[in-house]
């Protein structure tokens, strides 16, 4: 199932501005070209609005490391364990594939 997309904080502004403004909520999802699910959440919503943070493993490497691992794979001609080992990383086998 794919996560929905976030409304961004200039979007908020803007559907609460709207709202300010006497416009119903028919036109301002036709404004904005959001769902009207995601514009009455924002405008039923007693808190402020913050987007929630995504749950995720955090990266075991950084794009400089990526990168250095692209380098190693492709010119040295490196197996894979020969990679890990190298990094002095504590990354997987899929990583070092991705």
């Amino acid at each position: 199932m794919p996560k929905a997309s976030q409304l961004s904080n200039e979007e908020v502004s803007k559907i609460l501005h709207l709202k300010l403004l006497c416009k119903t909520v028919k036109e301002i999802l036709k404004l904005l070209n959001r769902y009207k699910s995601m514009i009455y959440r924002v405008l039923t919503r007693k808190t402020p609005y913050e987007p929630k943070p995504r749950s995720a493993k955090p990266r075991a490497t950084d794009i400089r490391r990526d990168r250095r691992i692209q380098r190693m794979a492709s010119s040295q001609k490196m197996s894979v364990r020969e990679i890990t080992g190298a990094s002095r990383l504590q990354i997987s086998k899929n990583t070092v594939h991705r």
